[in-house]
């Protein structure tokens, strides 16, 4: 029993974190670096030595943000899941049953969160925007402050998946997003550049 929740709530905590590591970061060596050492200048150094790199400034923002989240969430976690291996019972002594999983959707939150407040974060900084530092720097705070909801630690899931929500489509439009490209996304249909003549419709005009 204690070697499932472990697996379960290793899943919720770190799972959409590492399915966007493989579709988003690893085709792309100068991300990955980036993902791994957690610095984006150490990514624009490189950028400014090759110029052909397609990397941009608002993926270098969600790798970093990913990163930190990640590291966060990896570290906020690790005692918890040791603890959920058992051997004991949660809830035996009067304490919430929830913990694990709470912990467990709770640090998923955290780990998204980091990823829109970098991308956030950047774009304001860049655009010399007090506003939207202001906000990210806002809700970090308040997300901490609704973790210390104890013991009622479900009760703290709800405002905080709210505010990923909210913040996650703020980065969504920060980072140039619209519902268009979502459709066009989902269809999987690629415009097409430019007709093609077929060279059997070139025909030599007749002689008169």
């Amino acid at each position: 029993m204690g070697a499932a929740v472990l697996l379960g709530c290793a899943a919720i905590a770190l799972g959409p974190a590492a399915a966007l590591v493989p579709l988003t970061v690893a085709a792309e060596p100068l991300l990955v670096i980036v993902l791994l050492a957690g610095r984006a200048d150490e990514g624009l150094a490189m950028l400014s030595e090759d110029g052909r790199s397609p990397i941009s400034w608002r993926q270098m923002a969600y790798v970093s943000g990913l990163s930190f989240g990640i590291s966060s969430g990896v570290f906020s976690i690790t005692n918890i899941l040791a603890d959920s291996a058992g051997p004991g019972t949660v809830g035996i002594h009067g304490d919430s049953p929830y913990f694990f999983i709470t912990s467990a959707f709770l640090t998923m939150a955290l780990v998204l969160l980091h990823t829109f407040w970098g991308i956030i974060f950047f774009d304001a900084c860049e655009r010399r925007r007090a506003g939207g530092l202001g906000l990210v720097v806002g809700s970090h705070l308040l997300t901490s402050g609704l973790t210390f909801l104890n013991p009622c630690y479900e009760a703290s899931l709800g405002p905080i998946f709210i505010l990923t929500l909210c913040t996650g489509l703020w980065a969504f439009s920060t980072a140039g997003g619209s519902f268009h490209n979502v459709l066009k996304c989902l269809s999987c249909k690629q415009e097409p550049e430019g007709q093609a003549v077929l060279y059997s419709e070139l025909q030599v005009p007749p002689e008169g």
